[in-house]
């Protein structure tokens, strides 16, 4: 079987090799290897660098540079290499809820597997929260993934909510249905993601990385770390820290100039915020 050259690098550069014959295990594999090498960020959104969808663009950026990227980005390049590979995988959109029931648009993009008479959710980019191994798309199953639990409940209307368990409670990631989506749903998305206003993406500084027993996340000032169900969490007080993290941590190739311009941005509020809320308050006593 001959591959376009942008999947063949991505498969070599996960140290994988095209299955001999079609199975999960190496599904399995894949997930794994790609969530642990290639990180989940928004750094190209908050540079404000356009989004490319394109397979050739997308392997560039994430397989050749070592960039990462956020879910259109990284679940397309898992989906083709699927769906190049023979696997029986659809497209599939989702609502991002974070434990709420907001009114959201369509703005995560993950794949269903069929195999072998079962289906399977594949996600290779949605952050800390990501499974690292496909779900049996079977309601109220809890799964393990490395250090994680997830379960799928079945909703109304054909929906469903991916759910992580988190201190003893379960949160919901998202919402998905088996509709008929294509990549111009994904266009639609993916520009409300990195150019709305308001969007996550666009007021946020997110890394991350995870593999089975260790995952790493930076959201704006907070650098989480969770092993093996513990978590730590530590602040970062200065651009200094902020560039050893992206740099020695996430090995991104970014000058002090750069951490010092995003930190302005989204730590410096943060940390005031968050001094702010540490303060002794000042009560007025009546004599």
């Amino acid at each position: 079987m001959t591959l376009p050259i942008s999947l063949q690098n991505y498969i070599s550069d996960l140290g994988l090799t095209i299955p001999t014959s079609l199975n999960i295990g190496f599904v399995k594999a894949l997930q794994a290897s790609h969530i642990a090498r290639y990180s989940f960020n928004s750094l190209a959104v908050v540079m404000g660098e356009e989004i490319s969808l394109d397979l050739e663009d997308i392997s560039k950026k994430i397989v050749e540079c070592g960039l990462g990227g956020y879910c259109f980005e990284h679940n397309k390049l898992t989906f083709e290499l699927l769906n190049s590979l023979g696997y029986d995988v659809k497209l599939v959109m989702a609502r991002v809820l974070n434990n709420k029931e907001d009114d959201v648009p369509r703005t995560h993009r993950l794949t269903l597997l069929n195999h072998q008479g079962n289906n399977y959710v594949i996600d290779t980019g949605f952050g800390g929260n990501c499974p690292i191994t496909p779900l049996l798309l079977q309601p109220d199953l809890l799964q393990k993934a490395g250090h994680d639990i997830y379960r799928i409940v079945a909703k109304k209307n054909g929906e469903y909510d991916l759910q992580i368990l988190k201190q003893g409670d379960y949160y919901t990631m998202y919402r998905f249905d088996l509709a008929v989506y294509t990549d111009a749903d994904c266009l639609v998305g993916n520009f409300y993601s990195y150019r709305y206003p308001t969007a996550g993406f666009v007021n946020n500084l997110m890394v991350g990385l995870k593999n089975a027993d260790h995952t790493i996340f930076l959201m704006n000032h907070e650098l989480i770390e969770r092993r093996q169900g513990e978590s730590q969490k530590r602040v970062l007080y200065s651009p200094e820290a902020l560039h050893q993290i992206l740099t020695n941590t996430f090995k991104f190739d970014i000058e002090l100039v750069i951490a010092e311009h995003l930190f302005d941005r989204f730590l410096a509020s943060k940390l005031l915020e968050l001094k702010s809320e540490n303060e002794p308050q000042l009560v007025s006593v009546s004599s």
